[in-house]
């Protein structure tokens, strides 16, 4: 889900994000997402096989007033991106040569991190869907 939102988000297509992410998040998406330059918006895109490391940041179980029973989950990325960054983002880019087939030809990458929430419905009956209601991609969408 991260890999395929984070590319949605690089490419703009935010129509396509209407099942996935929280109303209340894809409006203030659509605000930041617009006014980001081309390289941040570049920067955004995850692959799969780009992904370094992933882990939970927190796990919550609660529920509403009206006694619906809901779980959250933030996770935290760690992937390495190509977009044309300057090599010196203060905080949380580290940059990182890395040589494909020929030493003369380094392509620079970048290890960016994002932070997601995921939460879902378990009470009895509800639909089992996962939804994003929390985006950060720190120092590109601010």
């Amino acid at each position: 889900a991260f890999s395929v939102v984070s590319k949605l988000l690089s490419q703009r297509k935010l129509d396509l994000l209407d099942e996935l992410v929280s109303a209340e998040v894809l409006q203030v998406l659509k605000e930041k997402i617009s006014l980001l330059p081309e390289n941040h918006r570049d920067a955004l895109a995850a692959e799969v096989d780009a992904i370094m490391y992933t882990t939970e940041g927190d796990v919550r179980i609660y529920y509403d007033d009206d006694g619906r029973k809901f779980v959250s989950i933030l996770m935290r990325f760690w992937y390495l991106n190509g977009a044309n960054l300057p090599d010196e983002v203060p905080g949380e880019t580290k940059v990182f040569q890395v040589v494909f087939g020929d030493e003369s030809m380094k392509e620079k990458r970048h290890l960016l991190t994002a932070n997601y929430e995921f939460q879902r419905e378990f009470t009895e009956g509800a639909k089992p869907d996962w939804t994003i209601t929390r985006i950060e991609h720190p120092r590109l969408l601010e």
